[in-house]
């Protein structure tokens, strides 16, 4: 064990031993079952703060060759599998920037640009102040490069094209039973290299689905119901479409120019056009279940012809039951269905996203197994129990990584066996891991930043 990993050892002990704030959950597991639920496809056309905790900056060792990457993120983690990888080489750093990270982060040139929604409670999971920062941080050594602030939460992945970066702001506080997200609502957008605010459109709801580009659009699905599209240069208005159902987290995902999400109350899974708007197909799951959770807050992702999400089932004891969820991406009939276990409900997040990786779809959530699921037929090819988990996994040289809400870092092969367990000073929200051509990198709700070799946790 080298001098860096004993380091982020010893820190991730400190946190733990003195987080007796953090959640612990009794997970009720029962074996999970596949099958097809009858739902209706609609086709609409063809096709307290929390106690100061300092992380102190660690250096180790900086690769000579560290340069910048170009490339546009135009998606919450870049593709439609999630599969989150940058061709980039970065350096490795410890920093801790105190505000909640909730999603992962996003490189443009050298530097990597961070979104917070404010210190999180961790003994509730809750945040209870309505700031966001936008971080810039050099690639090479960690220094903070330029920071923004704004007058509400940040919990979208920086979107960049050309240049210029995009989040939207708001929280899960409810204005009234359809409108979700108080104070200030807004997509903004940024000069990349300095930080400037070059325009900014503001919403009724929140803005905390991740956008997608395309076309010259930032295209966004909020809490009031609403899905519209503004230009990428100017921030006006193209086009607006009221679906009358609020999105939390389920960023949409774009395959060439249709977006998938999920929305609440009701819980509809949307297929639109990325185009103008137009509703293409869409699946109602509450004409199917008198509570549920999840939908609004899952990214679907897809490969194949299939679309995948998830979602949770709500009992009246407190519990839920998470489920896996298979479409056909241009009708939305559903192939398959697996049920994955039952679990307290969470006080967050209940349905982090899918992974689809060489057929396979990868699952973990609150119930805490991890699923490999076949994509075509919804068969479990294996489970590992990892407990309490809202993150998603990541792919990198045939290993699967996932981290669970205490900050473990679990490495299996493809196949679903253990190599390596390693305690982390990140505890991690949904989506979290972003791996470089030499590095990992983590960033949690707890504000930290661990930008560690990839060596070190490969075998």
């Amino acid at each position: 064990m080298n001098k860096y990993q004993i380091i982020s050892v010893v820190i991730g002990i400190i946190l733990i031993l003195s987080s007796s704030f953090f959640v612990v959950l009794h997970q009720i597991h029962k074996e999970p079952s596949v099958g097809i639920h009858s739902i209706t496809t609609t086709l609409v056309n063809n096709m307290n703060p929390t106690p100061n905790i300092t992380i102190p900056k660690i250096i180790q060792s900086i690769p000579e060759n560290t340069k910048g990457y170009f490339g546009n993120t135009i998606m919450f983690e870049g593709n439609p599998q999630h599969i989150y990888f940058l061709p980039v080489t970065t350096g490795y750093f410890l920093i801790n920037v105190s505000g909640a990270i909730i999603v992962p982060p996003s490189i443009y040139n050298n530097l990597l640009f961070v979104t917070t929604s404010g210190p999180m409670n961790m003994s509730s999971r809750s945040l209870p102040y309505n700031i966001g920062c936008v971080y810039a941080i050099n690639i090479t050594d960690g220094e903070i490069v330029w920071n923004e602030r704004f007058p509400n939460q940040i919990m979208t992945q920086p979107i960049i094209v050309n240049g210029i970066l995009v989040v939207g702001l708001g929280n899960n506080q409810f204005i009234n039973s359809t409108v979700r997200g108080t104070g200030t609502n807004m997509i903004v957008a940024l000069n990349a290299s300095n930080g400037k605010v070059l325009w900014n459109y503001t919403t009724l709801g929140e803005d905390m689905p991740t956008p997608v580009y395309y076309k010259g659009m930032i295209i966004e699905a909020n809490g009031n119901g609403e899905v519209f599209a503004l230009n990428l240069t100017n921030g006006k208005l193209i086009w607006n479409d009221y679906i009358g159902s609020y999105v939390s987290m389920s960023s949409p995902l774009l395959v060439n120019n249709v977006i998938y999400f999920g929305s609440a109350h009701p819980y509809i899974f949307w297929a639109v056009s990325a185009e103008n708007g137009k509703i293409l197909w869409y699946d109602n799951f509450s004409e199917n279940f008198s509570s549920l959770g999840g939908l609004d807050d899952s990214s679907p992702a897809y490969a194949n012809g299939i679309v995948v999400t998830s979602l949770a089932i709500h009992f009246q004891n407190n519990t839920m039951e998470e489920a896996l969820v298979a479409m056909n991406a241009f009708s939305g009939k559903v192939i398959w269905w697996l049920n994955e276990g039952i679990a307290p409900l969470p006080p967050n997040l209940e349905s982090p996203p899918p992974v689809i990786y060489h057929g396979i779809v990868f699952h973990d959530s609150p119930v805490g197994v991890l699923y490999a699921v076949n994509l075509t037929d919804g068969k479990v090819l294996w489970n590992f129990t990892t407990g309490f988990t809202t993150s998603n996994v990541d792919i990198v040289k045939g290993r699967v990584l996932i981290q669970n809400q205490q900050g473990i870092l679990f490495v299996l092969s493809i196949e679903g066996k253990l190599i390596k367990k390693i305690l982390t000073p990140v505890m991690p929200g949904p989506g979290n891991i972003l791996v470089t051509l030499n590095s990992v990198i983590l960033v949690g709700v707890n504000g930290v930043i661990d930008s560690i070799p990839i060596q070190s946790i490969m075998y």
